[in-house]
């Protein structure tokens, strides 16, 4: 049997991979067009569709990003939302403004004019950085660290999308109606279901690049509140502890001055000569702490942050989002100008009108909106139906319902019947409608249970004939995959394509 995709993977840029989730939550929930006109969906289509490949689906970014225009004019807020839901956007400019501006306000020479050596702050900021580093190391490496601190962005993310959905609660409803209202909330609550799992490793990577590039703007504020205090007010070197001695002080800071002296061609001075109330010229270690910085510190940071800026701008470029296959398939019936005849044959059942009108819909879905999908009368249990030589229809639908125990002497039968019958260029469908047999158990209670059962019966008719029996309930919505079953149980496998390509 031909396997048919339920989903399709994307790789959109983001802002397209945004709309394209919007506008189908919003399609989805709103299927009569109240919030967003049919006619704006079809011309977008039809448009967009036009651009695409076969196979190629990147052509729903541009329709999305048109009907998100339209949407945008109708419900302002849109706007604000989009942009409150892409979790760390735009927070780069602000962030890098606030870490300069501390860093500059970091008095680290000290108030009195006298920078102390081993309680100097940018000696503890090149400690807490390399402490970070470490333990980004580890989060590689160790199975905690990824789990224990690689966890910052996604929550946030998932906070956020807590906070969003208070906010869609409190949506003021404006013009529309009550139904429309809560359908546009359970559209952008699906919208949030799908957007921020598929954001979250985006923000991910914004958030690492935010909090690296953060870190050496902080460290760059602090060297330059230094020099523009050095050259404004003359500092002196000095130290004291309760604790160390100056041989300890010198191995100490020899340690971690040791590479920017190297570079700098010079020697850590002695920190035994300017042990409190000794004072030094302060110029050499403010040299050196600075350059010490931007070797632990600075050229990490930059790395780092040039690494995550990589797989920014490539994730941006192709953010994966999955769109269902019946969507995709809706889309491409609502342009389809073909007219087609489709005749529904119940066997043995009378449908309601809710039913028909179900079964109807699904079928528009199937073969476009110009169908002619005419309702045969009920062929009487037993009963054989007219021969199919004179119909028109391009699909046969045979519509069961649950309720009948199937037979193979005569369910059976009946499809094995119309299957011989069926002229060249026809196609078959079985549907098995569960809604009134759902209807009596749910009086009688055990309704899963004989619905299950009920439902494997049919199957095997089905399979004994060489079909596969499509089973719906005919009075609730109709999920996307009974459409992608739809076309998978169509029977010649390929009719459905090959068929249906010209008008009856």
């Amino acid at each position: 049997m031909t396997v048919i995709q339920s989903t399709h993977e994307l790789a959109l840029p983001e802002g397209d991979a945004q709309a394209v989730l919007l506008v189908q939550a919003l399609e989805e929930a709103d299927r009569g067009g109240e919030l967003l006109a049919l006619e704006h969906r079809r011309a977008a289509t039809a448009q967009a569709g036009q651009t695409g490949e076969a196979g190629d689906l990147t052509w729903l970014g541009e329709r999305a990003r048109g009907l998100c225009d339209v949407l945008e004019q109708e419900l302002p807020f849109l706007v604000r939302f989009r942009r409150w839901t892409s979790p760390v956007r735009g927070l780069m400019t602000p962030a890098l403004i606030v870490a300069f501006v501390l860093g500059l306000g970091t008095n680290a020479l000290g108030p009195a004019k006298q920078v102390n050596v081993l309680a100097l702050p940018l000696l503890g900021l090149i400690a807490w950085n390399l402490m970070v580093l470490a333990l980004m190391a580890a989060k590689s490496v160790l199975p905690f660290g990824r789990t224990a601190l690689g966890s910052g962005v996604p929550r946030f993310v998932g906070r956020l999308g807590k906070m969003a959905r208070r906010l869609i609660d409190r949506l003021p409803p404006g013009q529309r109606a009550p139904e429309a209202q809560q359908r546009l909330q359970h559209a952008l609550g699906q919208y949030l279901s799908a957007w921020l799992p598929a954001v979250t490793p985006l923000a991910s990577a914004r958030g690492r690049r935010l909090m690296h590039t953060a870190s050496l703007v902080l460290i760059l504020g602090v060297v330059v509140g230094m020099y523009a205090r050095g050259i404004a007010f003359q500092y002196r070197a000095t130290w004291e502890s309760t604790f160390l001695s100056g041989t300890t002080v010198d191995r100490l800071l020899g340690t971690v001055l040791s590479p920017a002296a190297a570079l700098l061609a010079t020697e850590v001075p002695k920190a035994a000569e300017i042990e409190s109330p000794k004072t030094g010229d302060a110029a050499p270690w403010i040299h050196l702490y600075a350059l010490t910085a931007a070797l632990f510190v600075g050229l990490p940071r930059l790395l780092l942050a040039l690494f995550e800026g990589t797989r920014c701008a490539r994730l941006g470029r192709r953010l994966s989002i999955t769109v269902t296959d019946g969507y995709v398939r809706r889309l491409l019936a609502s342009v389809d100008t073909s007219e087609r005849r489709v005749e529904v044959i119940p066997y043995s059942y009378r449908p309601s009108a809710r039913a028909v009108d179900t079964l109807r819909n699904l079928l528009f879905d199937l073969l476009g909106p110009r169908s002619d999908i005419r309702v045969l009368p009920t062929v009487a249990y037993g009963e054989e139906p007219d021969s199919l030589e004179s119909s028109r229809g391009r699909l046969q639908v045979m519509l069961f319902g649950l309720a009948q125990t199937p037979e193979v002497e005569v369910h059976g039968e009946f499809v094995r019947h119309l299957k011989r019958e069926l002229p060249d260029g026809q196609a078959l469908l079985l549907v098995v409608d569960s809604s009134a047999y759902r209807q009596k158990l749910e009086d009688n209670g055990r309704v899963d249970e004989r619905l299950r059962e009920r439902r494997r019966a049919w199957d095997r008719v089905g399979r004994d004939a060489g079909l596969t029996a499509l089973q719906v309930d005919l009075m609730q919505p109709l999920p996307d995959e009974v459409l992608t079953g739809a076309v998978a149980a169509v029977w010649p496998e390929g009719r459905l394509d090959s068929a249906f390509g010209a008008d009856s």
